[in-house]
């Protein structure tokens, strides 16, 4: 909708501004309410202070308010501190296409372990995104705690003034308890294999701790 992308440009252009942000990508809903405001930021700033900032702003020069709780905050260059043994590789991603089914397999390795995960569904250039993104958890799932479960919020790519960023959010559920995580990865290469990296991303800092030991 015309009045939706309008609302959505001032937003994005508004919190671009902001000290330490990158990119930044906003998402309306049904209701015609922002539902997400994906962003991606330098390292070195608390996430809380970009965010605290990002609602001042947004109320300030676009008159909306936003709850905290919908802005999605990746950062370039931070990885936590994860044994070797517990990092995940990315190994090959495949992708295949039929005049109306898309597949993408991606495999992954940690240690000695290979596992591979894929999604298939309509060849579409949103629908790829997801599909990539959707490959990975599946891959993913095969490696983690039964106890817990990845859900895949969003994938889109986000377009900075020097580069196109993908951007990927992942619902945590576990323990009676969900968490935000999120990732990203500059495009210098398909579009569809930055979505992986960037879900590897979101997941990377977590990892160790949801494996099933």
């Amino acid at each position: 909708m015309p009045d939706e992308l309008a609302r959505a440009r001032k937003i994005e252009s508004t919190v671009e501004k902001i000290k330490d942000v990158i990119a930044c990508r906003a998402v309306f809903g049904k209701d015609g309410e922002v539902d997400e405001v994906h962003v991606l930021a330098r390292p070195g700033r608390s996430p809380r202070y970009i965010a605290r900032d990002i609602e001042s702003a947004i109320l300030a020069a676009c008159g909306e308010t936003l709850d905290r709780r919908k802005i999605s905050i990746a950062q370039l260059g931070q990885e936590g501190d994860i044994r070797d043994k517990d990092r995940l590789v990315l190994t090959r991603v495949s992708l295949t296409s039929g005049k109306d089914e898309a597949e993408v397999t991606v495999e992954l390795g940690l240690g000695n372990a290979l596992v591979s995960g894929n999604a298939t569904g309509i060849p579409t250039p949103t629908r790829w995104l997801r599909l990539a993104a959707e490959a990975t958890l599946d891959a993913l799932a095969k490696l983690v705690s039964p106890k817990v479960k990845l859900v895949l919020n969003d994938a889109t790519i986000a377009q900075s003034k020097s580069a196109k960023i993908a951007l990927v959010t992942v619902t945590l559920v576990g323990g009676g308890k969900e968490a935000m995580l999120s990732g990203s990865c500059p495009i210098d290469c398909d579009e569809r294999e930055a979505v992986v990296r960037a879900t590897l991303d979101a997941i990377n800092r977590k990892f160790p701790m949801l494996l099933d030991n």
